[in-house]
């Protein structure tokens, strides 16, 4: 019965949203660590007493922190213990303690760690404290080096070896001790997930911050598919369907009814090639009500980014793009900056794009401050600010560590749980003038 060629089998598109909400995969691996550590005779027995027990281990924060042995103190002294009985007077601690632990300086040899492992001890983080005053990991030479840091050396890349692929590193130096702890707890904060997720992904940010630019970076280097609202709402408002007349008979030139634009954006992500690859969505949503109705999906964003930008700057760059009138390709051209090895582009072929006067730019802006403020408290921690005047590759690197790290700390969007507005097609929401013009222009 569950040969795939006799009996294919076809899971509905919300099963992955609904397994990363409410994390069963962690539930379950949570349970089959415990099984392979106790082997009980039952095991249906053991399963069922052991699942409230391992939904509030799955939540649970388990973190070591490795690092100078002299300047950490201890919690008890181990000095004289061996290995294993480090490990096993360090389960019996870690095992009553549901709502996570804390080993500070406890684990100090790798010989100590993998004894730790074998017991079934597995920390969900591991924070390096680099110190200061200590020589570099990479400097083999032993002169002008503390008495201790040879040995203290080779235990540091025994244990970042052993966890290498949790390990997160914070920098004492120049720092306060409220700002490495800020540090360590922002990493501790974070849930890891047992398998890694197709990214869904929405960037934010004021017209000329490098939206899709860098959803254009991701497409190429990562895989995913670029969701360019402005274009699907084109398409959709000259489809010959009930989506694409309803657009059509509103009121307004453009239609800016949430829930309608929504269904855009929701016909376009449950396509196979999104549903595989994952995507990246730019140019939508525009208000709260719109990111509520988009947390409503099938297949709701899991990761949102901002690319915050002084607002000067962002007209600064629009105003030198100039767009090829043959090829549609996109340069800057800026007098103060060109160097030798660049030239001016031909004025023939390079035109300013017709989107790109200062009134236009000032409306958006305004119309994306009014409501910045609402969307950045509706997202709370599930939101990542990014500073987009930096260079293309340090703003992409960020989102790229973003993306492939762990989930945000924040607690889920509910949308609008089972409230959901009934469609009013005549009900648009309230957009400048000047922006709607623009949009029926491209439409």
């Amino acid at each position: 019965m569950t040969d795939p060629s006799k009996r294919p089998l076809a899971f509905p598109k919300w099963h992955i949203p609904y397994l990363e909400k409410h994390r069963i995969p962690e539930l379950f691996h949570e349970l089959a660590r415990e099984l392979l550590i106790q082997k009980p005779e039952d095991h249906i027995l053991f399963m069922k007493q052991m699942l409230q027990q391992a939904a509030a281990n799955r939540d649970a924060c388990r973190t070591i922190l490795i690092g100078s042995l002299k300047d950490l103190k201890r919690i008890f002294p181990l000095a004289a213990m061996q290995p294993e009985m480090v490990a096993k007077a360090i389960a019996c601690l870690g095992r009553s303690q549901h709502s996570g632990w804390i080993l500070a300086d406890c684990i100090n040899t790798e010989q100590e760690a993998k004894a730790l492992l074998q017991l079934g001890v597995l920390p969900t983080h591991v924070v390096h404290l680099v110190a200061p005053f200590q020589p570099k990991l990479d400097e083999p030479l032993y002169c002008d080096v503390p008495e201790h840091w040879p040995a203290l050396r080779r235990n540091l890349f025994g244990l970042r070896g052993l966890f290498a692929q949790k390990l997160r590193e914070v920098c004492l130096a120049d720092r306060s001790i409220a700002a490495a702890a800020k540090d360590c707890l922002d990493i501790c904060r974070r849930k890891p997930a047992v398998k890694a997720v197709r990214p869904r992904v929405v960037i934010l940010g004021p017209r000329g911050c490098g939206r899709k630019t860098q959803a254009r970076l991701l497409a190429q280097m990562m895989g995913l598919i670029h969701v360019d609202f402005e274009y699907i709402l084109c398409q959709a408002w000259t489809n010959d369907n009930q989506l694409g007349r309803q657009l059509r008979q509103c009121n307004k030139r453009v239609c800016f009814h949430s829930e309608l634009l929504c269904q855009i954006v929701n016909k376009r992500v449950l396509e196979r090639d999104c549903m595989e690859s994952g995507w990246v969505l730019t140019g939508y949503p525009f208000t709260v009500t719109d990111f509520q109705f988009l947390d409503c999906l099938q297949t709701p964003p899991n990761r949102v980014i901002v690319l915050d930008c002084d607002l000067n700057t962002a007209k600064e760059r629009l105003r030198y793009r100039q767009v090829n009138v043959h090829t549609g390709s996109v340069t800057d051209f800026n007098p103060a900056k060109v160097g030798e090895s660049r030239a001016a582009p031909s004025k023939g072929a390079w035109k300013p794009h017709p989107k790109d006067f200062l009134g236009l730019i000032q409306a958006e802006h305004d119309f994306y401050c009014q409501n910045y403020g609402s969307i950045k408290k509706y997202c709370g921690d599930t939101m990542l600010v990014v500073n987009g005047e930096q260079s293309e590759r340090w703003v992409f690197e960020c989102i790229v560590g973003h993306l492939v790290g762990s989930s945000p700390p924040g607690a889920a969007r509910k949308g609008f749980g089972l409230d959901i507005p009934e469609v009013c097609s005549c009900e648009c929401i309230n957009v400048p003038s000047k922006v709607a013009k623009a949009y029926a222009m491209t439409l």
